[in-house]
């Protein structure tokens, strides 16, 4: 590649991939004096080389998610897991930079590690030292570092379990993200809600998190609406009776006016906010229903937003509106339950049928991202959290020469097939 791109800088000769050309009437186009136009190399050096070891790099994780290693030979697992080691190694020292540029994109990588691996021991050598990075770069950073923080500290939360003191990493993360502002800070207080619904079980911690959150609940800001409803409402999945009845007082006016909000997100996250508070108030107290201020003008509202076909919105608003408040009428209305089954594996699904199980799940699903079915069946953490049990004992993987062996198998049985069938025909053709 280096060679290359000096011979782009000299004005040599550049191979076909390093040249643009531009087709017009089924003909190249050949510019001034017939001749082809080049890239000019100089300008875009490090950008070539930061994008062509981006994309390796990226290959070895979707390799490595797959199962297939990142290294030949017969030991393919101990060569994956050595090579996720070396890169955890080699990103937790890039992260503690001084450059904050580098130190953004080295947490990134490590979340990308974080969600597509099970790390297990690689993890518990380095618990000290990820923690480390992570409260440096919340006490330095700014802007999209501290949501990368915040994110990779939620996936070291669910990757280390028990094995790490939850509270005390809670108490340490919160003051650098409670008092957070600017554009990130809707995804950071998300994350915070998350970190203290995985970490403490501290009553105050819950009702200092359900108070900043309180008065974010009705904020004209579209970001911050969403996330402080949908934190509220997984905090309080663990929450106590008395807890839940205090805080829906204080936010059900606010939740049901954000129904009539100018964003299809905050309508539909309002929607299953007011689902999930009925669904809770409900089980505290049986006349729920009758402590509720205009219920009927509510359930109109419901009923309108599910029907809705007003053609100033977006075909797809609509139709993501109308399949979503159809489900949370239902719940609202008639008191009817979530009913929905995620697979997991072959042998194993995941049954939920509560408003607070759906929030759990939706939260993890949001942090684990593409990799939450990996979690689901190896992390026991997350499996304990969802009330999953230990994970399943699973057979082990065909090796390569296995599959050779059953296809020369397969093979020789079908030749022998096909030589009897021939001598049958033989027969009855003589006949």
């Amino acid at each position: 590649l280096q060679d290359r791109i000096d011979m782009g800088k000299k004005g040599g000769k550049v191979d076909d991939e390093y040249v643009v050309k531009e087709k017009k009437g089924g003909k190249e186009n050949r510019g001034k004096k017939g001749r082809n136009r080049e890239i000019e190399c100089s300008d875009y050096e490090d950008d070539v080389s930061s994008f062509i070891s981006n994309i390796s790099y990226q290959n070895n994780l979707e390799r490595e998610s797959l199962g297939e290693g990142s290294l030949t030979g017969e030991s393919g697992i101990e060569d994956s897991d050595h090579t996720v080691e070396m890169q955890l190694e080699i990103a937790l020292e890039a992260a503690a930079l001084k450059n904050s540029v580098v130190r953004t994109k080295n947490l990134a990588i490590l979340t990308d590690l974080f969600r597509s691996k099970i790390l297990g021991e690689c993890l518990q050598k380095r618990t000290a030292e990820i923690t480390e990075v992570i409260l440096k770069s919340l006490k330095n950073g700014k802007g999209s570092e501290k949501l990368k923080t915040a994110q990779l500290a939620v996936l070291f939360t669910l990757q280390a379990g028990e094995e790490l003191d939850l509270e005390e990493f809670y108490q340490e993360v919160k003051p650098h993200l409670i008092n957070s502002s600017g554009s990130e800070r809707a995804g950071i207080l998300q994350q915070l809600a998350a970190l203290c619904f995985i970490c403490t079980d501290s009553l105050d911690d819950r009702k200092e998190m359900l108070l900043l959150l309180r008065n974010l609940t009705g904020s004209e800001d579209k970001d911050l609406a969403v996330s402080a409803m949908g934190a509220t409402s997984l905090i309080l999945t663990v929450c106590s009776p008395t807890e839940r009845r205090n805080t829906i007082e204080m936010i059900l006016n606010s939740v049901i006016a954000q129904l009539k909000h100018s964003s299809v997100d905050v309508r539909i996250q309002a929607g299953e906010t007011l689902a999930h508070l009925f669904e809770m108030g409900r089980d505290y107290n049986p006349d729920f229903d009758d402590s509720v201020d205009e219920l009927q003008s509510v359930f109109d509202d419901l009923d309108t937003l599910s029907r809705d076909s007003a053609k100033f919105r977006a075909k797809r608003d609509r139709k993501q509106q109308r399949a979503s408040f159809r489900e949370i009428l239902g719940c609202v209305m008639d008191s009817e339950g979530v009913k929905e089954t995620v697979k997991i594996s072959a042998q194993e699904t995941l049954p939920i049928t509560s408003w607070s199980e759906k929030v759990q799940y939706s939260a993890l699903k949001e942090s684990l991202g593409v990799s939450t079915s990996l979690h689901l069946q190896q992390n026991v953490f997350v499996r304990e959290i969802l009330g999953l049990g230990p994970p399943p004992l699973r057979a082990d993987p065909i090796s390569k020469g296995d599959k050779i062996e059953m296809k020369k198998l397969n093979a020789a049985c079908n030749k022998a097939r096909q030589k009897n069938m021939l001598k049958q025909r033989d027969k009855r053709m003589v006949l």
